[in-house]
């Protein structure tokens, strides 16, 4: 049996939450025993039935540092694994996951205590801990150059799309907007500086064909130094905020194309979704983006307001390389699935068990 960390329960969903959801869910189909400890409030979006148990009466931080490991020394101590954050500093029986250290690369992106509070924590916690998971091996590098952790102790396993409700190849491959539908270009992120999306609105103002659309969706949170957002409207700029999953579904499915210029990834989601639903993506150059999206996306300089307008313009009138990309993304998403990484975290907590 062992214990995994459920703060990541009392914040809306977003791809490292979803990463913690997404592997409980499957190890819940598979028969593991475990149980998720939780705070005694966590976030109503959550819909799920693996087994949960309340302790403590702290909130956040607090509630992971103290109120989680007194919980686990009343119950012998067990594994915990924690999915999202750190974990408890004072408690040694753990696995923790690093998704990525861009705390540590650009700090200025993120909130000073955010910042203090990770680059004091993440490396204490990863150097006694048994084992750090993250999703990618450029994360693995990072986290080998940056935090000092020993390249043995750090495992790789993948994330991928939360949709369930995907379409088939056929349905992706013969799907045809309506007729006179919006044309529009998506870009999907929380509303954080590495996203990078003062540049893209930078550039989309230099797109040829203005009667396309652009939709930057994604929340804002306290954690990042969120950008100046009056700098990202424009003619045809639009920011809906946060949209539920279902609606996020068919924005993909009738854009003409996603873009996602980060300056930097430990995976980076957003293109792996526009393929899962046969959406042409774009994306930086950068080596997680590289890792994740393979051959499947067209690449563009973050850094570079021309080539990001170039990019755009080229995919847009190019409707061979669109099918292409569409073709190729439908098999990459192939090499990422839920239940093998279960089953990777599993056999790895079964050494500590």
């Amino acid at each position: 049996m062992f214990v995994v960390n459920g703060r990541y329960l009392t914040q809306k969903a977003t791809g490292v939450h979803r990463y913690a959801f997404e592997i409980c869910n499957k190890l819940h189909e598979m028969g593991v025993d475990f149980h998720v400890a939780i705070p005694q409030e966590i976030h109503p979006d959550y819909k799920f039935s693996f087994k949960t148990v309340k302790c403590g009466s702290l909130k956040t931080h607090l509630w992971e540092q103290i109120s989680l490991p007194h919980y686990l020394k009343t119950i012998g101590n067990p594994l915990l694994i924690s999915f999202t954050g750190c974990g408890p500093l004072n408690y040694n029986n753990q696995i923790m996951t690093i998704h990525d250290v861009s705390h540590e690369r650009y700090p200025d992106w993120f909130s000073k205590n955010y910042y203090r509070f990770y680059h004091f924590m993440m490396p204490r916690i990863g150097k006694k801990a048994h084992a750090v998971l993250t999703v990618s091996v450029f994360s693995k590098s990072e986290i080998i150059d940056t935090l000092g952790i020993e390249a043995d102790k750090i495992h790789v396993i993948h994330s991928n799309v939360p949709f369930h409700d995907k379409p088939s190849r056929e349905e992706i491959l013969s799907f045809q907007p309506d007729a006179g539908a919006e044309r529009y270009i998506i870009a999907v992120s929380s509303m954080d500086p590495r996203k990078n999306f003062i540049r893209l609105a930078k550039a989309f103002g230099n797109v040829k064909d203005k009667s396309v659309k652009l939709y930057i969706i994604g929340m804002s949170f306290k954690a990042f130094s969120t950008p100046d957002l009056e700098k990202l409207t424009g003619e045809n700029i639009h920011l809906p905020g946060y949209i539920p999953d279902d609606q996020l579904q068919k924005m993909y499915q009738n854009a003409l194309l996603s873009v996602y210029p980060s300056l930097y990834e430990g995976f980076g989601l957003p293109p792996l979704e526009s393929m899962t639903y046969g959406c042409p993506a774009i994306c930086s150059d950068i080596p997680a983006l590289r890792e994740v999206s393979g051959d499947a996306a067209l690449y563009l300089d973050p850094y570079d307001v021309d080539d990001i307008t170039a990019k755009i313009n080229q995919l847009l009138n190019d409707d061979s390389l669109r099918k292409d990309l569409r073709l190729k993304g439908l098999e990459q998403i192939k090499k990422y699935s839920w239940d093998k990484s279960a089953a990777q975290v599993y056999e790895l907590a079964k050494r500590y068990m």
